[in-house]
């Protein structure tokens, strides 16, 4: 059957229940403000009963969603109008209310965030649409996509389906009508048949009331059955503001039944953490101790208060990872006990996450989620993992390092946990943590440490501020010189066509919209410039040689820094480097300079370099317990 409405007819819409005539309203303007306010209320009071029908199929759901969810998977809900501002509501309230982490229920509406506030012209429309902004999410068979249309027939719902579908993640299905089309394509279906709208065809009223009761249900039930409450308590709970350090104490001093004095310095002692607090105050032992009998309880808080404390490391370690959380994608790479030594399994790709788009949670989050992906890949469990290494951008500020460091040692308890920078990463796979680093990847940055404790830096201060040489600021001179050409103001290029081509776009001014919506995504243009410069083209030729002075005026600027011993190494990294004629053209020009220095040496894959030093982490580990 088609996804798109063009091949449908009036007579097809007005079949559905949704589109019918309510004979309670047709004398609706003839009401005063009391008799719109009863009538209206006395249809949705039939709603809750029409929900109530389907509470078998609203539980298999559920459980469906917990099992995905337990195994480090995401839940989407996919909608366009009110069904896709629905959903996204609902997805965005389960961080406060449960502190889940960011990305592991997200909403997707047709036509982006923007949609939320302002319709977006056709975006319900393209079943396409909803398949790439799945496939830019990562989107694996460990996931679950729930398909949201009142109607049950909204082309950007059944492309998200089918999208999810042939990657092998659940799928569901929620709609106000009997035998839906996206019904068709999911594995559980919820149609509740809410009937006619008071306002013929307003979906935002019945059926919407019936779409936030499901979602509701819903997302609220898998949080308990993850174990995010203890009777009608929210214990899992981070205090990050001061409101939620008194709600914090408060919960513990109700479910401990002790007074605010008492909760407070078990939470000072349990790290903030509500259900350790809890746990230790009900059975009088100490932090440690009660975040064992949770792991034991699988984060459960009443089954903690009788479980014996899990005595981790439960398997001998039998594997390493190491991170590299690149602003173009995260790279992700595990080594496992092969006799005496060690094997490396293949690199993992997949998009990024950053503490500057994800917060620390969110990335964390996107890094167990791999981890664990990974680690059943191998047939290993998750307390196999001995160490993790793991290098990103945004990690020189104490507070986002020691975030990531501690929900990873949360969620891995066997692993000794290390987080660096993406440029203490590079020097650590260059062996040498005196070199100089430079990196043109998304962003740029030259680091230079000649001593412990100096440290020499030039760039890194991030997009439409710095970051000139890197992918992004490439990417963005592209698309500026694409438009200028247009306009007339610059020389043709070959870059027009290339960059249409690549994002979908008509003409500049879709190209520059397309670079609003994009963000840090854009930088992968970066990669159609250098070939257009290999093949000849001369706007991108000039492009890449102004990105290499800028990179050779980083590196400059860190030496005249210190004027003692230059370096011994100079290690380059990030996806610009991997382009073998910006490699040939950006050393050959540096080394005009006259500057007696040593050879540059390219380092593709940096998270080789974390996994070294997990390696080593485990090592030493082991020689101090030995």
């Amino acid at each position: 059957m088609a996804d798109t409405p063009a091949q449908e007819t009036v007579d097809t819409i007005a079949a559905l229940t949704t589109e019918g005539r309510n004979p309670a309203s047709t004398g609706l303007d003839q009401l005063d403000a009391a008799g719109i306010a009863r009538l209206m209320n006395s249809q949705d009071a039939s709603i809750a009963g029409q929900v109530a029908g389907q509470i078998p199929a609203i539980a298999r759901l559920m459980d469906a969603m917990v099992d995905r969810l337990r195994k480090g998977g995401r839940v989407f809900f996919t909608g366009a109008g009110t069904s896709g501002r629905l959903g996204v509501l609902d997805a965005a309230e389960c961080v406060p209310t449960f502190q889940s982490p960011p990305g592991q229920i997200s909403g997707l509406i047709a036509g982006g965030m923007g949609a939320m506030f302002r319709a977006v012209e056709g975006a319900e429309d393209s079943p396409d649409l909803a398949a790439a902004d799945l496939r830019a999410l990562g989107l694996d068979s460990r996931d679950c996509v729930i398909g949201i249309a009142a109607s049950g027939r909204t082309p950007y719902v059944l492309g998200s389906l089918r999208e999810a579908g042939q990657t092998g993640a659940l799928t569901g299905a929620i709609a106000c009508v009997p035998g839906s089309r996206i019904g068709q394509l999911a594995e559980h279906v919820i149609e509740v048949v809410t009937g006619p709208e008071v306002l013929m065809g307003s979906t935002r009223l019945r059926a919407g009331t019936a779409t936030k009761l499901v979602l509701n249900t819903l997302t609220t039930g898998a949080m308990i059955l993850l174990g995010k409450t203890m009777g009608d308590l929210m214990v899992d709970l981070r205090a990050s503001n001061e409101k939620l350090r008194l709600r914090s104490i408060r919960i513990v001093a109700m479910a401990t039944g002790t007074d605010s004095a008492t909760a407070a310095s078990a939470l000072a002692r349990s790290g903030g953490e509500v259900k350790t607090a809890i746990v230790c105050l009900k059975r009088d032992i100490p932090p440690p101790t009660a975040r064992a009998c949770l792991r034991a309880a699988g984060g459960r808080v009443s089954e903690a208060l009788r479980a014996a404390p899990d005595a981790t490391p439960t398997v001998a370690p039998g594997a390493v990872a190491g991170i590299d959380g690149g602003g173009t994608s995260l790279k992700v790479r595990l080594a496992v006990r092969d006799g005496g030594g060690w094997r490396d399994l293949p690199l993992s790709l997949g998009p990024p996450a950053l503490p500057a788009t994800h917060a620390p949670d969110g990335v964390a989050f996107e890094w167990r989620r791999r981890l664990l992906g990974l680690l059943a890949d191998a047939g290993l469990p998750p307390d196999s993992l001995g160490a993790i290494v793991a290098g990103t951008s945004g990690a020189g500020d104490d507070r986002v390092r020691v975030d990531l460091a501690d929900q990873l040692a949360r969620w891995f308890p066997t692993a000794r946990v290390q987080i660096v920078t993406d440029i203490q990463l590079l020097a650590r796979a260059a062996g040498d943590p005196n070199a100089l680093c430079l990196i043109a990847g998304t962003g740029s940055i030259a680091w230079w440490e000649p001593h412990p404790g100096v440290v020499h830096r030039a760039g890194g201060y991030g997009p439409g501020v710095g970051d000139e040489g890197g992918g992004l600021w490439l990417s963005e001179e592209a698309i500026r010189a694409v438009c200028m050409a247009e306009d007339g103001r610059g020389p043709d290029t070959t870059l027009r066509d290339a960059l249409l081509a690549e994002t979908g776009q008509a003409d500049g001014r879709g190209l520059a919209a397309w670079h609003q919506r994009a963000g840090r995504g854009a930088a992968r243009l970066a990669a159609i410039l250098l070939r257009q410069a290999t093949a000849g083209d001369m706007v991108a030729q000039s492009l890449r040689a102004k990105a290499i002075y800028h990179l050779r005026a980083l590196v400059q600027t860190v030496l005249r820094k210190d004027f003692g011993s230059p370096p011994k190494t100079l290690v380059a990294g990030g996806g610009l480097f991997n382009d073998e004629d910006f490699w040939q053209a950006f050393t050959q020009s540096f080394h005009t300079g006259g500057q007696d220095l040593p050879v540059w040496t390219r380092l593709p894959q940096p998270v080789d370099g974390a996994l070294q030093s997990a390696r080593d982490l485990l090592e030493k580990q082991s020689r101090t317990t030995a």
